[in-house]
């Protein structure tokens, strides 16, 4: 992949939201991740394949420290200090395999602002909203983000707590877009 195909800025705005990516909330990473997954366009997609290419220098399909570390180099011309490095990867790592993967990356490596346009949240908020009632429940929830794990009680209640603004035990859609665009920082 030549130098030339990935375009400078949008490798440069890439790597500086993987900077500053947070995602605290279990329900705000799974959602990043549905959005990323299903609902990029084609070109969103393209970018960010290049630029992850780009970086990935040995081509194994996934980020280590070092690749990041010159990455940043590359297209910043300056080095982030190893405690940056640290920091980010402990956010974006979701699985803590050691290396940011490319659904890792995409997720953090996205524009908020692109990631979070109304019409990407209602289908979001559909994925979490199973039967339809244009209400999370604390179920559906457990549903979506156990994968086959069970989640706890415990957790699942934390998940609403953090979120159910009226404090009804549910999650509206205002609710839910509103966690989604509360700053991460």
């Amino acid at each position: 992949m030549s130098q030339a195909s990935v375009d400078t800025s949008i490798a440069m705005g890439a790597l500086s939201n993987l900077k500053n990516f947070r995602a605290d909330q279990k329900l705000k990473q799974a959602t990043f991740a549905f959005i990323a997954s299903q609902l990029l366009t084609k070109a969103e997609k393209e970018n960010l394949a290049r630029i992850f290419k780009a970086i990935d220098k040995n081509g194994d399909g996934k980020l280590s420290k070092e690749e990041i570390f010159e990455g940043y180099d590359q297209f910043f011309g300056k080095n982030l200090d190893k405690n940056e490095i640290e920091k980010m990867f402990d956010a974006v790592d979701i699985d803590k395999s050691g290396y940011i993967d490319y659904s890792e990356f995409v997720v953090a490596a996205m524009n908020e602002k692109q990631l979070l346009t109304n019409e990407k949240l209602q289908s979001a908020f559909k994925m979490f909203d199973k039967d339809g009632s244009g209400l999370i429940s604390a179920e559906e929830i457990k549903e979506v983000l156990g994968f086959g794990k069970t989640l706890s009680e415990e957790a699942v209640n934390d998940i609403i707590k953090q979120v159910d603004a009226n404090g009804d035990g549910e999650i509206s859609f205002e609710e839910f877009a509103q966690m989604m665009r509360k700053l991460s920082s």
